[in-house]
Order: C-alpha cells, then structure tokens, then sequence
C-alpha cells in the first residue's frame, strides 16, 4: 500500500473510530427523565409550601417524575417530632424510585470564629444525625446571617474542616454554598477559597445559578472546577426584574427554568464539559408558587427544568 493510501485509510478508520464512540457516548450519556437529561433532576423541598408535611412532598415529587428530593433541616425534626422515623422516611423515598442527594443544611456551621463554631458543636451533630438517617450523601454548610463584619476566609475554612471531621461518624460530605448577601462569600470563587484553604481532600462546593447571577460569577467560571468538586448544583431562573445586587430578600424573585431571563444553557454546558454527573436541584422559594395545585406545579417544573437540560445535547 502506498503511503499516502495508508494515511488516509488510518485517518479514515481513526474518523469512523471516533463517529462510533461519539454516538456511543450520546446514546448513553442521557439516562435519566427517560433519555432527556444527562443529570438526576431533584426538587428542593422549599419550592413547594411549607404548610405541605415532608411526606406528602416527597409523594408529589416521585408522582411528578423528581429523580431525587432535597429537604430542609426543619422539616426532618417536624418529621420526627409528629413520632414518624426518618429512616422508614429514606425506605419509603427509595421505594419511589428516587434518593436524597443532600440536605440543607448545618445553619451557623461555616462560622466566623472558634469560639461561636465551639458554642453550637451539638446542633450540628443534631442536625448531621437528622441528615444521615433520612439516607442523604452531602450536608449544605452554611454561614452566619445577618453579620457586618466580612466572613474571615481562613476563619470560615478552620470551621468547614472541623465540620467535615465531625461529619465522617455520619459518614456525610459537607459542601460549602455561597450567597450573595454575605460578606466574604458573595461569590462561588469564595466558597471555592475556603474549601481550597480548609485542605479537605473531600472539599465540596455548592454552584447556584441565581446567585451566580446575583453575584456576577461568569457561567464559565464552572468550567475550572473538578467535577467533584461539585455536591449539587442549584437551578432557577431570574425574573426578568431582577439585576446583579448583593441585597438580602431576592431570593423570592426565582421562577421556572426558560421564565426568566438566565441563559441557563450557558450553566450547563461546563457541566457537560468537566463531566458533572451530580444532580440538577431545582430551588425556587417564590411564594407565588406555593398558591399552585403543588401537583399540576410540579408537573410543569419538571417539563420545563427538563426541556433546558435537554438542550445541552441539542
């Protein structure tokens, strides 16, 4: 064979090579909501009514179609208190076909000094014995509201590393979030600092799309993380209202994915790119939602969370 023949069979055979393991990876890459999405979607519990028992949300949700569930802290000790186990709660969330990826949260945890982490070290356990009964993997860190002064990262990385030691008897991977009211951790850079400096070989963040956007974090800026890195990622849309701005109380302004005015596409691709596998949590805490029939709600949340997803692969 002639060498230029032999070049342009290989490159030939290399280029069908590559077309089949691409169409492989496409037609795999997408097992979940019954091929349209490449990631778990979840439902943050907080979306829907506070009135609503945890129970009964967690029906909604598997009757929906959720993959997985995110409840709030509050809601497993109320679970508790009206005599229900938080186990048989995880057995029933399973038997649904769906998991609990995370729980938020450690309230106070990503404290501003020792002294105040010291002072609450029975609430957190409190809480990460909630969390790992109810069968979840990450616990939200979260900080101190309501401080003028700005969040000491090296103060705030101290108390993430105590809470990650004592999260290993609840066999639990705390994350850090990031809001952008909150000095020192307005953007995802900072909680990234903090989970950098505490030296946790299991460091996690937690991305959120709203207040990436709140904060001006570029949706590229996701592209430099390690997929592992990332415990869950946030998901909502900004009512078209809404501007960048590091007030408190915006948080009610989140609507349905494709409502607003987020590329929320552009958020997912880096995803795409560094190989997230985790799950998409949709977290909207719009109280104009919580007036909806909770089910024909969720039915349009899903529909519409998982008709951006889908155009990742479009």
């Amino acid at each position: 064979m002639k060498r230029r023949d032999f070049i342009n069979s290989t490159l030939a055979a290399a280029g069908s090579a590559a077309l089949l393991n691409s169409c492989a990876s496409s037609s795999t890459a997408n097992k979940w909501q019954k091929g349209e999405s490449r990631w778990p979607i979840c439902l943050d519990t907080a979306t829907l009514s506070g009135k609503i028992p945890l129970e009964e949300k967690v029906e909604l949700a598997a009757k929906a179609g959720f993959d997985a569930i995110e409840p709030w802290d509050k809601e497993l000790k109320k679970h508790i208190e009206a005599g229900k186990s938080l186990k048989d709660l995880n057995k029933k969330i399973t038997d649904l076909g769906m998991f609990v990826p995370s729980v938020i949260g450690l309230w106070g945890a990503l404290a501003p000094d020792k002294e105040t982490f010291n002072k609450e070290i029975d609430d957190h356990k409190r809480r990460m014995a909630m969390v790992a009964d109810v069968g979840a993997e990450h616990v939200q860190v979260i900080p101190k509201f309501g401080r003028k002064e700005k969040l000491s990262h090296d103060n705030a990385a101290w108390a993430y590393s105590q809470v990650c030691k004592l999260a290993k008897e609840y066999n639990l991977t705390p994350a850090i979030i990031f809001l952008n009211f909150v000095k020192g951790l307005e953007r995802m850079n900072d909680a990234a600092d903090i989970a950098l400096i505490s030296g946790e070989k299991r460091a996690q963040i937690i991305p959120d799309t709203y207040h990436m956007f709140l904060a001006n974090s570029p949706a590229n800026a996701l592209r430099h993380l390690d997929k592992d890195f990332i415990a869950i990622f946030q998901f909502a849309d900004a009512g078209h209202e809404v501007q960048p701005s590091n007030k408190f109380g915006l948080d009610g302004k989140r609507v349905l994915p494709g409502d607003g005015k987020l590329p929320l596409v552009d958020y997912l691709k880096p995803l795409k790119a560094i190989g997230y596998e985790g799950c998409i949590s949709l977290e909207l805490y719009n109280k104009k939602y919580h007036k909806l029939d909770p089910a024909k709600f969720l039915n349009e949340a899903l529909r519409k969370t998982v008709n951006v997803i889908s155009q990742v692969d479009a």
